[in-house]
């Protein structure tokens, strides 16, 4: 099996994050601004942004192989090092994200501010996202912060993952193109013959979706780390990005997403960056892409924002593009904020925490080329 690399090998697959969480945040900033209603031009992207979760699922795959393909968390003690990992990166943003929009909910009750729907802010469904397990088909409203669907669907898959990694290492070598074979079969018929038509699941059959996508990315890394997928290969299949937005057509679409996600990895593979050179400054893209989960966390607080605007005038279809505009960029920096000072220094904060606990059993170095692994 090839080396997987470096972290900075993988810079451009981190730079990829930000384009998917940009084309995300654009859909959602378009549901309440309806820009797509006078440009009908930039519908069969603007309506398609949520598949950029898709491509988050994609990566998690993806990147976890190269993180463990070659050394899989085992035993007890390997598996809760992996998952103490995970839980320092994901959870701390997502309950402080969570305790700061109960807070808010709260004042506004106080000063009589109308919430639309307060039934969405109930304790049950508070207890469900707190802990992750609103994604895993146990309410079917969204409610709080409703974009931790994804996150929690993502924590599935890491609980999932050390028996997952354990089963795809074990695959006889001919057999294992038919894991991204039949992850691109079931979402091609969830796209055709699922209930609402087309790949945006969320609370029902989001895990599905998920898991899918999940696997894709696994068998996907497998088979790039051996060096089995021709290099034509994923510029071939980026051919089902446009493709599939112009049919409409999500299952295309998301093997696009795959292509793009194969072909950035292979190409930084193929440009080695000499050891005697010292490290690359972090340009914008790679930035914004590291904090692409505070991005997505923190876009409800900008929601809010841009709906209670709208309520107090229409601004006309240029105020709404420039709402649009404002939207983007203050997502980008309040997501900056959140992974700046609150994401990153919890992740340290909690593992030098378990360092000091148990050094030898629960804190290792972390692969190097995991850290796009989200």
């Amino acid at each position: 099996m090839q080396a997987t690399g470096s972290g900075q090998r993988h810079a451009g697959l981190t730079r990829l994050r930000f384009f998917l969480i940009g084309w995300v945040i654009v859909y959602h900033l378009n549901l309440p601004l309806h820009v797509t209603d006078t440009w009908t031009w930039l519908a069969p992207v603007v309506w398609r942004g949520y598949l950029g979760v898709d491509g988050f699922f994609l990566l998690s795959g993806f990147a976890l192989w190269l993180g463990y393909g070659t050394r899989p968390p085992s035993g007890v003690a390997g598996i809760s090092r992996f998952l103490l990992r995970r839980v320092a990166k994901i959870w701390p943003l997502h309950a402080l994200a969570l305790l700061a929009l109960a807070l808010l909910v709260g004042l506004a009750m106080t000063f009589g501010v109308a919430i639309r729907a307060p039934e969405r802010f109930g304790l049950r469904d508070f207890v469900l996202q707190f802990f992750l397990v609103h994604g895993w088909e146990t309410t079917d409203r969204f409610t709080w912060n409703y974009p931790s669907w994804a996150l929690s669907v993502e924590w599935a898959g890491y609980l999932a993952f050390p028996l997952l990694l354990v089963a795809l290492l074990r695959l006889p070598r001919a057999v294992v193109p038919l894991v991204p074979v039949l992850g691109l079969a079931g979402l091609t018929w969830l796209s055709l013959f699922g209930p609402i038509g087309g790949l945006n699941y969320t609370l029902t059959y989001g895990l599905v979706r998920f898991g899918l996508e999940f696997l894709l990315g696994l068998g996907l890394g497998r088979l790039a780390t051996e060096g089995r997928l021709p290099r034509a290969l994923p510029w071939l299949a980026m051919a089902g990005l446009p493709l599939g937005l112009w049919l409409r057509e999500d299952a295309l679409t998301v093997l696009g997403l795959a292509g793009a996600m194969i072909g950035i990895w292979q190409s930084e593979l193929s440009e080695p960056r000499p050891d005697s050179l010292p490290p690359a400054r972090p340009d914008l893209l790679l930035r914004l892409g590291e904090a692409s989960f505070g991005i997505y966390l923190s876009w409800v607080f900008v929601e809010a924002a841009v709906v209670g605007l709208l309520r107090l005038a229409d601004p006309g279809f240029g105020g709404r593009v420039a709402l649009m505009a404002a939207g983007f960029a203050a997502t980008l920096a309040v997501g900056w904020c959140a992974w700046r000072w609150v994401e990153v220094p919890a992740h340290r904060w909690i593992l030098a925490w378990a360092n000091r606990r148990q050094p030898a059993a629960l804190v290792a170095p972390q692969p190097s080329s995991a850290r796009t692994s989200g």
